[in-house]
């Protein structure tokens, strides 16, 4: 065994130095391969990316004299060679790269791009590519949009006289392109255009073009048209609502009247506001920034009148002359005859009144054919002097034939909602409106003194939502039929007496229900609650 291991172990020594005699005199015959002699690639890359530019950060890499980015909107990868996409950009083949971050510009706006980095230095390979980290990036949406101006139906849009632009898109709130417009060289040069063909009331997306590269980007909402009539007078801050203003327009034969109110005015007047008869007036708040505010002693609508309509108002307290401001009693305390086509408030804030927005009293004939409150919020008083609608004219007198609150929120109605002393009217009709705080102790939602009178085409409820009651009121006294679809009452809203069928419980108070009703927020926070998108005023559905 000992001599076996003795030859085995010799036989490795020769062996041993046989290898080591040949590599002592072959040292430097073989030749190394120079391509494993490269530089690193940037192993991590980041972009922050602006309309025009971004700025590339990329890990150092050891003994690299500079650096060279290529970006393209067309896929990169090794076996695409430098520069061969038609959208490839090149920055750094002249050396000028030699340190992170570097910011590459002359890139398109709203625009996907792909990048990737390679080191060199003389006397070295150059390194693989290195990729960006998320493959791509995009370039924020440039704005040289500098000007806009929505009307009813058409845009105006301005940018930098001059710039490389092509054509304009609107698009609706889809997304969907409504209009396409090329622009001819004058419009180009001049950096304006204007694109009709829109519709009153509807947002819309403006996209300016280079190509098909989006060079400016605009939202907007085209404002409701300004109400025709004979006379359409657009007032300025400061001018004045008064009664000469209504009467030359009278006088000179016209029959309809549009006060244009400018975005963020105040119109005041301590005296009543006489509108003559045959002269129909609408008061038009445009649109577009700050409802325009009304504040006058009140309105006296004696004589015939097709309308008078507010539209896009706020209607508050008076001021003074010194400007302080006065308590407004009323908005409509008639008492002359009078007979009124419509009598309208859309999208309109009423508030601040010490009784009531609209009265009719005494034993002179008064007719108001339609009453409506659409779109608006209504915070009525928190007195029980006079309800909401109040008509507490000699009997048959004064009639409101048929009232109307559409998509609106009321807080507060004073004594009943609607009173409507010993008269038989046509209807009441209530859709889509949330209420809250409303009657009062003993007080009715519906109360025409005896149950002899009401509305002939009865009471309507559809879509609404009743919240608390000031206190522990009572229903419907009229003659009236009481119609009731999906509409719900919170657990705090509490009648007794003269109750009515139809209304579905909702078992908590309305701070369940709403996000903060005593601030008046009544958006709907219950994510349980069946109407959350189908009932109450729609502007506090559940997102």
């Amino acid at each position: 065994m000992n001599k076996i291991q003795y030859i085995a172990l010799s036989g490795a020594a020769l062996l041993l130095t046989a290898f080591t005699a040949t590599s002592c005199d072959d040292a430097n015959d073989w030749s190394t391969d120079a391509s494993y002699d490269r530089l690193f690639s940037s192993p991590k890359i980041s972009v922050s990316a602006n309309a025009l530019d971004a700025e590339v950060t990329f890990t150092m890499v050891p003994n690299a004299e500079y650096y060279v980015i290529e970006v393209s909107k067309d896929s990169l990868y090794d076996a695409v060679s430098m520069g061969s996409t038609t959208s490839s950009i090149l920055y750094g083949e002249d050396k000028s790269i030699v340190k992170s971050p570097f910011t590459i510009d002359g890139l398109d706006s709203d625009s996907k791009y792909f990048l990737r980095i390679k080191s060199y230095a003389a006397g070295k390979s150059e390194s693989l590519w290195g990729y960006l980290t998320d493959k791509s990036f995009k370039t924020r949406t440039e704005q040289i949009i500098n000007y806009y101006m929505p009307a009813a139906e058409k845009i105006t849009l301005g940018w930098p006289a001059g710039s490389v632009v092509d054509r304009v898109e609107i698009w609706d709130a889809t997304g969907a392109v409504v209009q396409a417009v090329m622009l001819t060289a004058d419009q180009i040069a001049e950096g304006r255009v204007v694109v009709e063909g829109l519709t009153q009331l509807t947002d819309y997306t403006a996209v300016l073009y280079k190509g098909d590269v989006k060079r400016g980007m605009i939202g907007f909402t085209t404002p409701a048209k300004v109400p025709d009539a004979d006379v359409v007078k657009y007032l300025a801050e400061g001018d004045s609502i008064n009664n000469t203003l209504f009467e030359e327009v009278a006088a000179a034969g016209h029959a309809s009247l549009t006060l244009a109110l400018p975005v963020g005015s105040e119109y005041y007047n301590i005296n009543t506001l006489n509108i003559p008869d045959g002269l129909s007036v609408t008061f038009f708040g445009l649109s577009g920034g700050v409802q325009p505010r009304l504040g006058v002693k009140s309105i006296n609508v004696a004589g015939q009148h097709d309308y008078i309509r507010f539209e896009n108002i706020e209607v508050y307290k008076g001021q003074d002359e010194e400007g302080n401001v006065t308590t407004l009693d009323y908005l409509f305390n008639q008492s002359e005859a009078c007979e009124v086509g419509e009598l309208a408030f859309s999208n309109c804030f009423i508030h601040g009144l010490k009784n009531t927005p609209v009265r009719l009293q005494g034993s002179a004939e008064k007719t108001i054919r339609q009453l409506t409150f659409s779109n608006s919020l209504l915070y009525g008083a928190e007195s029980r002097s006079y309800s909401l609608v109040h008509v507490d004219a000699s009997s048959g007198k004064g009639k409101i034939e048929n009232i109307l609150f559409s998509r609106s929120t009321v807080v507060y109605t004073g004594k009943c909602f609607v009173y409507s002393k010993n008269t038989d009217f046509t209807s009441l009709i209530l859709t889509d409106c949330t209420f809250s705080k409303m009657m009062g102790s003993g007080d009715y939602l519906l109360d025409c003194a005896s149950t002899k009178y009401g509305p002939s085409e009865g009471v309507k409820m559809t879509n609404c939502i009743f919240g608390s009651t000031s206190d522990v009121a009572k229903g419907i006294r009229s003659s009236a039929s009481v119609d009731v679809t999906n509409c719900y009452q919170t657990a705090d809203f509490k009648l007794t007496g003269n109750l009515f069928d139809g209304l579905t419980d909702y078992e908590g108070g309305e701070t369940a229900l709403f996000k903060d009703p005593a601030n008046r927020d009544f958006t709907i926070i219950d994510g349980g609650f069946a109407g959350k998108q189908s009932c109450g005023d729609p502007r506090w559905y559940m997102e």
